[in-house]
Order: C-alpha cells, then structure tokens, then sequence
C-alpha cells in the first residue's frame, strides 16, 4: 500500500472511531426513558386561588361551633370566617387558631363543649357529604404549627354503614396529628371497635433536630384492601394489616370522607393549653388523591 493511501486509511479509521465514540458517550448521557405511571389522580386542591378565597364548596363543608369537641375537652369554637381558614394568596390554604376577644361580643358568645368557654375560633372542613373515598393514596404537604394545646390533624372519618354506626366502630384513620408541645413529633393512627381513644394503634414519626413546624413535610396513607401504610416524606413510619389486628375487627374495606383542623386544648396534648398564644396557624400546600395499585375509587355526591 502506497504511503499516502496508507495515511488516507488511518485517517478515516481515526474518524470513524471518533464518531463511534461520541456517538457511544452521548448515549450513555443522555436519560433513560422511565416508563410513565400506571397511577391516576382522581383527585387534588392546590390552593393556587386569590387571597382570602373561602375553600372549594363543591369538596369541602364547614363544622361549625362548640358541638364538635367529641368531650376531648377542646377549647376552640370552629367558624366559616376567612380569617380563620382561607387562601393567602401565596398556594396554600391557611387555618388559623385566634385567640378570643373578651371585649368582642360575638367572641363572648362562643361557647364550648359542656358550655365551658371557647378561648380560641378555628375551623374545621370535611368532606362529608360532598366527596367520599376508599383506597388509594392519599397525601398532603402541610406545615404544622407548635404551642402547648395546639393540635392539628388531617384525617378521615368512616361513612355510617349497615355494618357499623358512627365512631369508633366506622372507623378512623389519622394521618398527621401533632402536639404543639411536641413539634418534632407527628403521629399516624388507626382507631375501631376496641382500639380508639389511647389504645388506637399509633405510629410515630421523628423529625430528628427541626420541629415540623419549621417547615413543609408530605404526610400520606398508602391504603389498601385489609392493608394500611403511613408514611411521613415517603418514610414509611408504620403499618397494619386485617391480619395483625385480628380477632378485633378491621373497618376499613368501606367509604371514608376526608377532615382537615386545628384544635385548641384537648386530651390529645394531656389537656394543656398555652392561653398566652395569640394566633397559631397550620399551612395546607397542596392534597393529592390517586390510585394505588389500580385500587381507589372517589365518589361524589350529590
């Protein structure tokens, strides 16, 4: 071979492995394609309204007044006022406990559980009777807030049934409740015929050296025929299964509705309350309801 044939031929050889190599090295950059999820949101509220929008009535009902302490010894008195729950105009709903007013008429007129005086306004928004939910995932991303007696939740109640009449044997799942004494600790539980009140079967979430107040945190329940899971930031913080409460029983195969407060007092936070407080509030970023596993069915109602 001629010495510049030669040259030609290594040339295009050099040329042909630099294309190869580059061609090879932008594959191994560039992201695999992940296969989309089989998962559906049924559905969602990203709060993303104007300042001061009252929340969605199509989803959501007030509770309203003192009859919503269920004796736990509570000391808020729930309205529909915006200054208590509503947008801020920033992506989350807000709901804020304020201290009452003894010089305010209207505040005096709030009465609590036993007609013991209320010494805070909150709210209370459900679901019930508007949206009804069974399986599925169901999240949230929350900031909560701290201060002896504050107690927000967000939870779900058992729609009464033919198998069952109110609480606790419809049932009740937690899946974020707080200790405003406590604000690095969040709790998940489960409460049926036999294990409710202080023997519901609880578990416990740490935030280690942050209180949870100081920040937003996704609290969900992965839920499932004869399964429950919770998680805290995709942690999973506990589980329960028909088969590990047995011989009591599981009832939670059925319809819940979804509840979103923040109460004042309480049993919950061994009856203490700071009545220095003037006004704690919870944050509400965004709920997201979606198929697990091909299960999760939402109901509307009429």
């Amino acid at each position: 071979m001629k010495k510049t044939t030669r040259t030609r031929f290594v040339a295009a050889l050099i040329a042909v492995s630099v294309l190869t190599i580059g061609s090879v090295s932008a594959q191994a950059s560039a992201p695999r394609a992940t296969a989309p999820s089989k998962e559906k949101i049924l559905w969602a509220q990203y709060f993303g309204e104007k300042s001061r929008t009252p929340v969605d009535q199509r989803f959501w009902t007030y509770d309203l007044g003192w009859g919503y302490g269920w004796g736990n010894n509570e000391k808020q008195y729930y309205t529909n006022k915006r200054e208590n729950i509503s947008t801020n105009g920033k992506g989350q709903l807000v709901i804020s406990a304020i201290k009452l007013d003894e010089n305010n008429d209207e505040h005096m007129s709030y009465r609590c559980f036993l007609y013991q005086d209320c010494l805070y306004s909150s709210a209370k928004v459900v679901t019930r009777g508007k949206l009804g939910f069974q399986y599925g995932s169901i999240s949230a991303r929350i900031q909560t807030t701290d201060g002896v007696g504050m107690w927000p939740a967000f939870w779900m109640l058992g729609v009464p049934r033919p198998s069952c009449d109110g609480w606790p044997s419809c049932g009740e799942i937690d899946i974020m409740e707080t200790r405003g004494s406590d604000p690095f600790t969040s709790v998940a539980s489960l409460h049926g015929p036999g294990y409710s009140g202080g023997s519901a079967l609880s578990s416990y979430y740490s935030a280690g050296n942050d209180p949870l107040s100081a920040g937003y945190h996704v609290y969900r329940v992965d839920w499932l025929p004869n399964s429950i899971k919770f998680y805290v930031d995709g942690r999973l913080i506990g589980a329960q299964r028909k088969s590990t409460i047995a011989p009591k029983d599981w009832v939670y195969n059925a319809e819940f509705y979804l509840i979103l407060n923040l109460a004042t007092g309480g049993n919950f936070d061994g009856g203490a309350l700071d009545e220095t407080i003037e006004r704690k509030e919870i944050k509400v970023d965004w709920i997201q309801y979606k198929t697990l596993n091909g299960f999760g069915k939402l109901t509307r109602k009429r």
